[in-house]
């Protein structure tokens, strides 16, 4: 099933895109754990036998087969960053593209409705058997390349007892030898009725354009399936597929080793391990090691923090890839094939059937003859800092007047203690 996150991403803020990163279902995080748990462990098992269990010899032949290992762990050994990025947008184009030719009912049945006039028995059920045909053909289509529609309708038997063909038309399309698949019959058969209806004066006599266009629809539908199907008997050559799935495990087989970090003091709780004359020790690490493997086993972090970011991106990315090289399987992003046929039967079935006559009385609509008044606010701007211009210029306004009665009180009553009034001074004169 689709995973929908858009709608938690409405605004383009960091803390929505950060909520996404605690989804499971569809997540990074679901299609690599186990992989990752399996790789951690292995780890964790090499580290321990190199620290614990190899005697001076056997560490210092350890030591030396991953100083050799850890020189085919860059991007110039193996490029997987070229190779999965042009991977994974092959994939991702071929998937948009299956995509794109899914087909639907929904032009067809609008133009079925509109073309073919008449509410009479008769009339309705070519109508909707045109619709039935359309969706036939792309369950026939979809039954050889889509797990879910062969779980729920496993053969022809399957597709009748649904309703989608009766024993009339299964019977005729038995009788029909051929060593292929015969989903182009109900396609054949919709553009049959279109003709009869033609022939019955269901079409208008002098629109022989609608006929072709009815024709052209149906045509570009069984086009768009038949894309589908070549999409999934024609993949990508599997050399390449294989190259990328090697290419990614066996640098991270390679890293097990490769990216362990050594302990170069031979200590392990304080213990030396291996007791060593010091001075030939030094001599010789400082003859065969080279500055490289210096700094880069200088500190004993025990956890491989690089690598996991490292198989995060990677594995992620053909994680992806992987996914959606078939997009009609059982991945949590792969395509709803049951739901779009009950979807374009129902929705066609219903255009058809419910839309003749159904036009309502036309009346003016409420707005002026510009439609200046139509119930569209205009756009609010706002400032950068996400507040209303107005507002800040009422809150600026408001200090203001406050600032000036406050001054104008201080004024006074300064004035007041200097000049006293005047009938104070009348008092003390009498």
């Amino acid at each position: 099933m689709t995973v929908l996150y858009t709608d938690v991403v409405s605004r383009s803020t960091t803390w929505n895109f950060a909520k996404l990163l605690l989804r499971w279902k569809g997540s990074l995080w679901k299609v690599i754990w186990a992989e990752l748990v399996l790789w951690l462990l292995i780890y964790t098992l090499v580290s321990l036998m190199y620290r614990l269990l190899l005697n001076c010899d056997q560490r210092e032949q350890f030591e030396n087969f991953v100083k050799f290992w850890s020189q085919y762990t860059g991007e110039s050994f193996v490029p997987l960053t070229f190779i999965l990025g042009f991977f994974v947008s092959l994939v991702v184009d071929r998937w948009w593209s299956m995509y794109q030719c899914m087909g639907s009912t929904e032009t067809v049945a609008t133009l079925v409705a509109s073309y073919i006039e008449g509410s009479d028995e008769e009339t309705i059920t070519v109508k909707r058997n045109i619709i039935r045909y359309m969706v036939l053909t792309q369950a026939m289509m979809y039954l050889k390349i889509s797990f879910g529609v062969r779980k729920c309708y496993p053969n022809l038997e399957a597709l009748r007892n649904a309703g989608l063909i009766n024993e009339i038309e299964l019977k005729t399309m038995e009788e029909t030898d051929s060593p292929n698949s015969k989903h182009w019959m109900p396609i054949y058969w919709s553009m049959s009725l279109i003709k009869q209806a033609k022939r019955d004066g269901k079409i208008e006599s002098d629109s022989d354009s609608f006929v072709v266009d009815l024709y052209a629809r149906l045509r570009e539908y069984k086009n768009n399936l038949s894309n589908v199907n070549s999409y999934m008997c024609v993949p990508i050559p599997l050399a390449y597929t294989q190259v990328v799935f090697l290419a990614v495990r066996l640098y991270f087989l390679i890293a097990l080793f490769a990216n362990q970090y050594l302990n170069f003091n031979n200590t392990v709780g304080g213990v030396d391990l291996c007791p060593r004359n010091l001075t030939a020790t030094s001599s010789s690490s400082s003859s065969n090691k080279a500055p490289e493997f210096e700094v880069r086993f200088g500190v004993d972090l025990f956890f491989p923090f690089a690598t996991v970011v490292q198989f995060f991106f990677y594995v992620g990315w053909v994680k992806v890839a992987e996914s959606l090289f078939n997009p009609f399987g059982g991945d949590d992003d792969d395509f709803e094939v049951v739901e779009l046929l009950a979807k374009n039967l129902q929705n066609g079935l219903l255009i058809v059937d419910g839309a003749f006559n159904k036009t309502p009385a036309q009346i003016r609509d409420p707005y002026s003859k510009t439609g200046s008044d139509a119930p569209f606010p205009p756009t609010k701007h706002r400032s950068f800092l996400d507040v209303p211009i107005t507002a800040i210029k009422r809150g600026v306004n408001r200090i203001q007047d406050t600032a000036v009665n406050q001054f104008h009180e201080v004024k006074n009553s300064r004035h007041l203690s200097l000049h006293p009034s005047q009938p104070k001074l009348t008092t003390e004169i009498s």
